[in-house]
């Protein structure tokens, strides 16, 4: 009986790892450390064949981003920088579709395109400096456009990134 079960659910596992879609958007970063004791973090965002970044309803936010450095952040051509305190997360029917932990004392860090982005595309060029020097693992979310059988469809993306310290 236990050996039936526990075949049953090795199976059912190895149908979910394979039923689990590639993400829509890759973000990877680079941290600097500085003489002055910041840190700049260069970030990087990669469609993947299929998704594109749409002006006006796409974004990539990296929450819980304390301390950053005023006028540091650098922004490739094609896209908007902002810094809510609420992080724009996305959504589905109005409902959140991920549910990244977002800290209110905490700025987040957002990048939307001006410009659509194809797929298959590594942009690069995104950067931003803190007061601190230490890093946490961070989350960040995105909201690209798939296009499959030449109709658009909204998907969300949550990952895991390195992020500044808030615990001094």
């Amino acid at each position: 009986m236990l050996t039936r079960l526990g075949a049953t659910l090795l199976l059912a596992s190895g149908l979910a790892i394979v039923a689990v879609p590639a993400l829509a958007v890759q973000v990877s970063d680079v941290v600097t450390k500085n003489a002055d004791g910041t840190a700049t973090y260069h970030f990087s965002v990669k469609t993947d064949p299929g998704e594109t970044l749409t002006p006006g309803s796409d974004f990539v936010t990296i929450y819980n981003f304390g301390g950053m450095v005023e006028g540091s952040a650098k922004t490739p051509a094609g896209w908007e920088f902002s810094s809510p305190e609420f992080g724009k997360t996305p959504t589905w029917n109005g409902y959140p579709a991920v549910m990244p932990v977002d800290i209110p004392v905490l700025n987040n860090i957002c990048w939307t395109p001006t410009k659509t982005i194809g797929g298959g595309m590594k942009v690069e060029g995104f950067s931003v400096t803190v007061r601190s020097s230490a890093t946490t693992e961070g989350e960040y979310s995105a909201q690209v456009t798939r296009s499959e059988d030449g109709k658009p469809s909204l998907q969300a993306v949550i990952g895991h990134i390195a992020t500044p310290s808030y615990v001094q």
